[in-house]
């Protein structure tokens, strides 16, 4: 990659769970199964954390998914390099707890564009699931994208 990815943080408290966008600068959406997940959630940030920034610079490095090509869907060449979180969800499935951080990637819109001239431009979310044997988190293997 041409340039380094750089986690923004969004300035404003999401206290009633709304949707988030980088216009309206909301924190992220957080969604919990109930408070024992969030308490997990909470002494597991860094770890979910490293999962997430490892797996989204491996997606966007990789050129079979990511390149400059006219045709391609995400341009890095679009794409400012920010990033921030929009969601957060841990959920538990059949005795399993599973999660999800959605990620989103700023992007550069042309001129005359209604949007912004850097707006929303890429979600990436990640998977994980909680290993309890090793009381941690692990990516489920599951990445999937989406334009925003």
């Amino acid at each position: 990659m041409s340039w380094k990815l750089k986690q923004i943080f969004m300035s404003n408290p999401n206290l009633n769970n709304n949707y988030p966008n980088y216009e309206n600068k909301l924190q992220p959406l957080m969604s919990f199964d109930d408070s024992e997940l969030r308490t997990l959630f909470e002494k597991h940030k860094n770890e979910i954390m490293a999962i997430v920034v490892q797996e989204i610079t491996a997606y966007l490095a990789d050129e079979d998914v990511c390149n400059d090509d006219e045709d391609m869907f995400p341009r890095r060449c679009e794409m400012t390099g920010e990033w921030y979180v929009g969601e957060i969800e841990l959920w538990k499935q059949n005795g399993t707890i599973l999660g999800s951080v959605l990620t989103r990637f700023l992007g550069y819109n042309p001129h005359p564009s209604a949007r912004m001239p850097v707006d929303d431009y890429l979600g990436l979310e990640v998977l994980i699931i909680y290993d309890p044997e090793h009381e941690t988190f692990i990516f489920e293997g599951g990445l999937n994208s989406s334009s925003i």
